[in-house]
C-alpha cells in the first residue's frame, strides 16, 4: 500500500461538494471546474471529510463490492492522485 493510502486526506477549502443522488459534483472554487464523482468516488470523498484513512474506506469499498483489495487499493490511489492534482484534497 502507497503512503498516500495511509496518510489523511481532507476536502481542500478550495473544493465546494454537491450531492446529487448517490453522486457527487465538485466545483473547484478558484478555477470554476467541475468534477463529477460516481458512487464509489463519492464514498471515498465522504470518508476523507469524515477523517477516515483512504485505505479504510478502500477496504470498506472492497467488502461492499466484493472486488480484490488490491484493485480497490489502486483505483482508490489513481483518485486521490487526481483529487490532489487539481487541490480538491489537502493532507491534514
Amino acid at each position: 500500500m502507497t503512503s498516500m493510502l495511509s496518510e489523511r486526506w481532507k476536502p481542500s477549502a478550495q473544493a465546494a461538494a454537491s450531492r446529487v443522488g448517490d453522486e457527487t459534483v465538485l466545483l473547484h472554487l478558484v478555477s470554476g471546474t467541475y468534477f463529477g464523482l460516481d458512487a464509489v468516488g463519492t464514498r471515498i470523498w465522504q470518508a476523507l471529510g469524515a477523517g477516515q484513512l483512504p485505505a479504510d474506506a478502500a477496504a470498506d469499498i472492497a467488502k461492499d463490492f466484493d472486488q480484490p483489495l488490491a484493485r480497490v487499493e489502486e483505483d482508490a490511489l489513481a483518485f486521490l492522485a487526481d483529487l490532489a492534482e487539481h487541490d480538491l484534497i489537502e493532507r491534514e
